[in-house]
């Protein structure tokens, strides 16, 4: 199965009544300014900004109408979303009051794809499995993807504080499924 090099590697984050900050509301794609630093020029977060994951879905949906997405991931400053365009992955980044980076094409699209309507989990307890189970866990990102059944599955990148990365696959509750080292 082929996929665009940004699917295959997540980003990393996810949603149960995906409730944001003072971002939930995303703008239109014309009261939002376009972003030339590709999102990276604003303030890093402590952990995946996942209150835009809403707004970012949001802005998705104005730009393509009933997109199938592959990935929506979050990470400290940004969220990228990764949609299917007539057999074409394409990308956007939301970035909040600092914008969006409009979208470019990745590639052919093909593999497991999800609906908006797929994606629930809670941002309020999606990385406590995590911080149960590690101590100071350092969450570098968060992505939803496909299950293979239409469906969207979770998983976090969590950095070791002696070197490794564990990819953690989560429920949206935030129960741990499942871990792996990267």
């Amino acid at each position: 199965m082929k996929r665009p090099l940004a699917v295959a590697i997540p980003l990393a984050f996810a949603l149960v009544g995906c409730s944001g900050g003072d971002d939930a509301d995303a703008p239109d794609l014309a009261d939002l300014p376009e972003n030339d630093a590709l999102c990276l020029d604003g303030d890093r977060a402590d952990r995946p900004v996942i209150d835009w994951i809403e707004p970012a879905i949001d802005l998705a949906v104005d730009e393509y109408g009933d997109p199938e997405f592959f990935e929506i991931s979050a990470d400290r400053q940004r969220v990228s979303v990764i949609v299917s365009v007539d057999g074409v992955a394409e990308q956007l980044f939301y970035c909040a009051s600092a914008g969006y980076v409009p979208a470019t094409s990745l590639g052919e699209a093909e593999g497991s794809t999800f609906a908006p309507d797929s994606v629930d989990f809670d941002v309020d307890t999606i990385f406590d499995g995590i911080d149960e189970e590690l101590d100071d866990p350092e969450i570098g990102d968060f992505a939803i993807v496909g299950d293979g059944a239409g469906g969207a599955a979770y998983d976090a990148s969590v950095q070791s504080d002696v070197g490794g990365v564990l990819l953690v696959r989560l429920a949206g509750d935030g129960t741990v499924l499942g871990a792996q080292a990267q």
